[in-house]
């Protein structure tokens, strides 16, 4: 893989509501991923995983608004216009696989025209170049015989069927991103790791960024090049897949990977929970979010919101960690002399 980079968000925010009554959703996210590259975003549930990405594709329930910017091959688009200004990169340059990819087909009509459709009545391709494009990656996915499947009505197909077409859908156009949120959460364990796997590959394959939103740390772990740990609507910690996974520095990573359930378990295994629970959003005062559930919290993490600081090859928005960090690091040599005099 190169450097490229496909995918960039820049300060993207979400909010909620209007003058005094505004609400922050989503605070700040910075991003990038690179060509051909798989980034895991992980969070629990309402870490602001999924609307960051509503944010980025234009999708945002109504109500909410987005700020910032994304840079995508070298076009930077302004999240603050219009949604519907920006819809054009959806199926283009921007693609979703969604959490349940069933509930997007029509069931009344054919798996191959459903498939084609969105390229061809945008003249992106001709009716022959598209089933062709879609014919291949319903053999990439994974089918047999995908002159079959075309012929197939969604209520033909199985789960994990579903999960594959879903997929072949969103890469027809040749999307330069792909965002896949939480795709493996109805599938069995066999079909997860089947399914994450076809992503991966096509993601290398056809250089399409591909940025995996999830619960699930062991499955970012797995699949994932690169990391960002989201927490309260903010990125807490990031970095290489390796490294946030096996040397995570931020409390809360460090509470994820704890509670992360593990392949080698037995069935009786009992799983593990992060104490507390997750703030709302009008609950979060001026410091660390994740004061109110973090082992290591003290009086300045209740007062002042920490900044993503420390290696920049890991930074982690904690003060605590990287108060340590400072205190590890190597002194010039000036400094070292300046102590001995």
């Amino acid at each position: 893989m190169s450097g490229e980079t496909a995918l960039a968000l820049h300060d993207v925010r979400v909010t909620r509501g209007c003058g005094d009554g505004r609400l922050e959703l989503v605070h700040g996210i910075d991003l990038a991923v690179a060509a051909g590259a798989v980034c895991g975003v992980v969070g629990e549930t309402g870490a602001g995983k999924t609307l960051t990405m509503r944010a980025v594709l234009g999708l945002l329930p109504r109500g909410l608004e987005s700020s910032g910017a994304i840079e995508l091959g070298g076009q930077r688009v302004d999240l603050a216009t219009p949604a519907i200004a920006r819809r054009a990169l959806l199926g283009r340059e921007l693609a979703l696989v969604p959490q349940n990819p069933a509930a997007m087909l029509d069931p009344v009509v054919r798996v191959g025209d459903q498939l084609v459709e969105g390229v061809v009545r945008r003249r992106m391709s001709t009716p022959a170049e598209a089933r062709s494009r879609a014919l291949e990656l319903l053999s990439q996915v994974g089918f047999r015989d995908p002159e079959r499947i075309v012929r197939l009505h969604p209520h033909q197909l199985s789960g994990g069927m579903s999960q594959r077409v879903g997929i072949a859908m969103a890469l027809v156009p040749r999307p330069r991103v792909l965002i896949v949120d939480e795709p493996t959460s109805a599938l069995d364990a066999h079909l997860r790791i089947e399914i994450l796997s076809l992503i991966r590959t096509i993601a290398r394959a056809e250089r399409t960024a591909v940025v995996l939103v999830s619960h699930d740390l062991g499955l970012v772990a797995r699949f994932c090049d690169t990391v960002a740990v989201l927490y309260a609507g903010t990125i807490v910690e990031s970095g290489p897949a390796a490294a946030v996974i096996e040397r995570p520095r931020h409390p809360y990573a460090v509470a994820l990977r704890a509670v992360a359930p593990r392949l080698t378990a037995t069935r009786r295994a009992r799983l593990t929970t992060i104490p507390g629970v997750p703030p709302t959003p009008d609950s979060i005062g001026a410091g660390c979010p994740f004061a109110p559930r973090c082992p290591r919290v003290e009086p300045l993490c209740r007062e002042l919101r920490p900044a993503l600081a420390g290696p920049p090859q890991q930074p982690a928005a904690c003060h605590v960690v990287n108060r340590a960090a400072r205190s590890r690091a190597p002194r010039s040599t000036g400094e070292a002399h300046a102590g001995r005099r």
